[in-house]
């Protein structure tokens, strides 16, 4: 008969453990996550496609929104890059920072 050396474990052993170590290793990965979003669920981030004259109106009323409903415009999209470029810095402005800046088409 083969002697079993002795940091050997059968299979039942082996899965209870694995199954422990996974256990507490989700719960604390996921109570950690929620401690580092910081009311990532009660703020309203927008993307604007087409930034023209009317864009640019509804960005206006969005900014004097951003206090009270904790809204901001995270991005903007324009085929014309003067409008583009001016709602990046209408949003700098209001934001204190500039939002991302995409081009579809054309």
């Amino acid at each position: 008969m083969l002697d079993k050396p002795e940091n050997t474990i059968n299979r039942r052993s082996f899965l209870n453990r694995t199954a422990s170590m996974l256990a507490g290793t989700a719960l604390g990965a996921t109570a950690a996550s929620y401690g580092r979003i910081v009311g990532a669920n009660d703020r309203v981030s927008l993307g604007h496609i087409g930034i023209g004259s009317r864009g640019g109106a509804l960005d206006w009323i969005v900014s004097r929104l951003r206090a009270k409903h904790n809204v901001e415009m995270t991005a903007v999209c324009d085929l014309w890059k003067v409008n583009r470029e001016r709602a990046v810095l209408a949003n700098k402005t209001n934001y204190g920072r500039p939002p991302r800046q995409f081009q579809l088409g054309g």
